[in-house]
């Protein structure tokens, strides 16, 4: 009887693993219902270096598709290491958003991203040269604008001007070489 007992317990133990098994296979979380693994979600120095290394690599319809993809990827779920991405991104390519939007997305990141030193740096770096572009593009188009501006004052007021200035300065002239004729008349009969 006893390899029976043996074998009853063995086959036992068998059942118990085998539906331990299957009950831990039928627990797991559906594919689908698992978040989507997004490479640009974490993001060290390293990986902001690399990707605007690749990023000044490409062209720039490439660029602008790939500021899409990070704005929409944004969009569907924020995430501080996209708003990184973005950050860096807007340096190369102006399809990565409005500088002032990306400035406080930036300036909104958790302590974990500014505790590293270097990131803090970039950080610094980066959002320097994002405010000089933003206040450039101001003065571009404050100057595209003023032209028009002036072009239209000044046409409306120097047309009587010069009507005015050009007559005296014609009279002017009419009288000194009319004083001319009469100086060499006189000295003709002078003589």
């Amino acid at each position: 009887m006893l390899p029976t007992l043996n074998m009853r317990l063995c086959a036992s133990i068998i059942l118990v693993f085998i539906l331990s098994g299957c009950a831990e296979f039928n627990s797991t979380p559906n594919i689908a219902t698992t978040p989507y693994n997004d490479p640009y979600a974490q993001s060290g120095i390293d990986d902001l270096l690399a990707f605007g290394a690749s990023m000044a690599a490409m062209s720039e319809t490439a660029r602008a598709d790939l500021c899409k993809s990070l704005q929409s990827t944004q969009k569907v779920s924020y995430s501080e290491g996209v708003q990184l991405h973005l950050m860096v991104g807007r340096l190369l390519s102006d399809a990565c958003g409005d500088i002032t939007k990306i400035l406080e997305g930036v300036k909104s990141l958790s302590p974990s991203y500014t505790a590293d030193e270097r990131m803090q740096r970039l950080i610094a770096i980066d959002t320097q040269t994002l405010i000089r572009m933003h206040n450039l593009e101001k003065k571009q188009r404050v100057v595209l604008q003023k032209p028009k501006k002036s072009k239209a004052v000044v046409e409306t007021k120097d047309p009587p001007e010069p009507k005015h200035n050009e007559t005296n300065l014609l009279r002017e002239k009419l009288e000194a070489i009319r004083s001319i004729e009469k100086q060499m008349d006189e000295s003709i009969d002078g003589n």
